[in-house]
């Protein structure tokens, strides 16, 4: 399959999203002194007026609508045999790699919490990949469901997801609500959405976000807050759907000019693009490194204490760039091996 450079920026950036989000909202504290419990607090529960910020860096829905459009163009049995590999062999290098870390932890005297932390931390962002495999594999489907309807076919799980309530539990809700951006993936690798339909998604997506906000009462942040009594993201709320609609429409605008974009930045977007998935996998386990590392010298500023004010904003962006640098380390000949492919 040739690879589209405006879906890689996009790719790109949706991983900056998600990745940065996790880094500057993650906030695990030093093991209690008496029961060893780590309490994990939240910028966004202490600063409340970082909350718009959240929606900004909230991109699962680009994630998968950009990978609903990758396995529209990639539908055959063979080419989906490949991609399942090319997920298991890192997924389960990484599932070995912290269940050991968390067995040496446990082994040398290290507080429960400590060894819970790690393993929530560095696997949590995993529920993604279950997704996104159910959805893989259902694709030749979801060719033919928009074979029939277009992009409206898009409905059908916003309607399913919207009805997520009425049913036990959150997968239910969850895995319609991730199959919304990725039929409207599909729809894309098949034919360009209008610059109307983008437009009317776009704006009525993110109206749609304000209303849900301010009027109907949903959280104020895009994701979840330690302590908070809902969610928009466990389970994906209407709010969530609505921004993920908003990004489809902004999506469908940006890759015309992504496409012809050069420079440094859209090309630095590309090569993180072409990387998404060790990238995605990795940056999880190395903050966990970061914070455990120095975690017996003492609580460090924006890493182990409380997000309670600027000061330790401005301590985890040091922090996030430290993250950046090692990563980008880490996997710096992965590009580039991704790009042959």
């Amino acid at each position: 399959m040739t690879r589209d450079r405006g879906v890689d920026v996009l790719r790109g950036l949706a991983v900056t999203g998600v990745v940065a989000g996790h880094w500057l909202v993650t906030a695990p504290g030093v093991p209690g002194a008496v029961d060893g419990r780590v309490a994990t607090a939240s910028p966004l529960r202490e600063m409340p007026a970082l909350a718009p910020a959240s929606w900004l860096l909230q991109t699962l829905a680009l994630f998968f609508l950009l990978a609903g459009w990758a396995a529209a163009r990639s539908t055959g049995g063979t080419t989906r045999a490949a991609r399942l590999r090319r997920l298991a062999v890192p997924v389960g290098a990484l599932v070995t790699g912290v269940v050991g870390l968390a067995t040496a932890l446990a082994v040398s005297g290290a507080p429960q919490g400590v060894v819970r932390t790690v393993v929530v931390l560095s696997l949590r962002p995993l529920w993604f990949l279950g997704v996104y495999l159910v959805l893989s594999l259902a694709t030749p489907l979801l060719v033919r469901l928009d074979a029939r309807l277009g992009p409206a076919a898009a409905a059908l799980p916003l309607a399913l997801a919207l009805t997520g309530p009425l049913v036990p539990g959150t997968v239910w809700t969850t895995l319609c609500a991730w199959w919304v951006p990725w039929q409207l993936g599909v729809a894309t690798a098949r034919r360009p959405l209008g610059r109307g339909t983008c437009v009317a998604l776009l704006a009525g997506g993110t109206a749609a976000v304000l209303l849900l906000v301010q009027v109907a009462g949903l959280p104020a942040t895009a994701v979840g807050v330690p302590g908070a009594a809902a969610s928009n993201l466990d389970p994906p709320s209407a709010a969530t759907l609505a921004l993920g609609l908003a990004q489809a429409g902004a999506a469908g605008l940006l890759l015309p000019l992504l496409r012809r974009a050069g420079g440094p930045v859209p090309d630095a977007a590309v090569r993180l693009g072409r990387a998404a998935l060790p990238v995605f996998l990795l940056h999880q386990p190395l903050f966990v490194l970061l914070w455990l590392g120095p975690l017996p010298l003492g609580p460090l500023p924006g890493l182990h204490d409380a997000p309670d004010d600027p000061g330790w904003l401005l301590a985890r962006a040091c922090w996030t760039c430290v993250l950046a640098l090692v990563l980008a380390r880490v996997l710096g000949p992965v590009p580039r091996q991704a790009e042959r492919r």
